[in-house]
């Protein structure tokens, strides 16, 4: 049996300059090293932990144990692996906050913009 990555894999859209922000500021979280952040967009099909369709409802994430999380579950999962989101994370598991989290992630995910050449997806 495969060793599992003591490392969670969170996966965004390089293209985008609030993905590349969003994993940027994740990375600055994550004092203990416990988070590889891997832009979808350099990898070969093969490689790609999820479909294009599914990729673009959502951040997906992949477990220690192989999970695959998508979008709001994926962000949580993600702060909850660091020592200042933690709190946050935890505090997302609260069902009225999880779902109105749920709600405000899958509208930011549907209107962000997908081009690289796009002004209002700039960050840098």
């Amino acid at each position: 049996m495969a060793r599992q990555s003591r490392r969670i894999q969170v996966f965004y859209d390089g293209r985008c300059g609030w993905c590349r922000a969003g994993a940027q500021r994740l990375k600055r979280l994550d004092w203990f090293g416990s988070i590889d952040a891997i832009d979808y967009t350099t990898l070969a099909p093969g490689q790609r932990p999820v479909p294009e369709e599914v990729f673009n409802s959502g951040m997906p994430l992949r477990t220690r144990d192989g999970r695959i999380l998508i979008g709001f579950d994926a962000v949580r999962h993600a702060l909850l692996r660091t020592p200042v989101g933690w709190a946050v994370g935890w505090l997302l598991y609260v069902p009225g906050l999880s779902h109105f989290g749920r709600r405000c992630y899958n509208v930011f995910a549907r209107r962000r913009p997908r081009d690289a050449a796009s002004a209002a997806c700039r960050t840098d």
